[in-house]
């Protein structure tokens, strides 16, 4: 029996490892924050906003990029604060949340008829079946995020109407990276 244990310990320790070392796993958090404009969401053709950051993924870890072997999406929220709409003139909102890389534009998030009201909103929680996410927009994210290159997010709100005030909105992924630490 005392093999066996020793056996199932060497080979779990094993499986922590690569050609390069350990694999460790760190977690890190992105936070971006978009503001969307009343006045020009309102006077556009399409009642809608657009607005971009460029997120430098190797800013989330403090690792050399090189030793990073993948990353993990664990969630993604969004929340939306400082609307100050009238109570009872309800605005359905739809946002989508794309990545644009080397004039490659990808959807990771599209959602349909919110009603635009202050709060937080899970999209995606590994593990979750009623995810707002598909496994590809998942990977997709992961991927562009794992690549370690600078990319534009964007995201984009439509309105059923006039919306009455500024507000913001905030994307927040929570991630963890796979490292490999050298074992010298």
């Amino acid at each position: 029996m005392k093999k066996i244990y020793l056996l199932l310990i060497f080979l779990i320790t094993l499986s922590a490892c690569d050609e390069g070392g350990i694999l460790i796993t760190v977690p890190s958090v992105g936070n971006y924050e978009f503001t969307i404009n009343s006045d020009e969401a309102n006077s556009s053709a399409n009642n809608s906003y657009t607005a971009e950051r460029l997120v430098d993924p190797s800013a989330l870890f403090t690792e050399d990029s090189e030793l990073i072997k993948n990353i993990t999406l664990n969630q993604l929220t969004y929340e939306i604060s400082g609307y100050s709409g009238t109570v009872g003139n309800d605005v359905l909102m739809s946002l989508s949340l794309s990545t644009e890389l080397n004039g490659t534009t990808t959807e990771v998030l599209s959602v349909a008829g919110i009603t635009l009201a202050n709060g937080l909103f899970t999209a995606f929680e590994s593990g979750n079946a009623s995810s707002q996410l598909t496994a590809a927009q998942v990977a997709s994210l992961e991927a562009i995020i794992d690549n370690q290159e600078p990319f534009n997010l964007i995201v984009t709100a439509g309105f059923d109407k006039d919306i009455e005030s500024d507000f913001t909105v905030e994307v927040v992924w929570d991630i963890t990276a796979s490292i490999s630490q050298n074992t010298d």
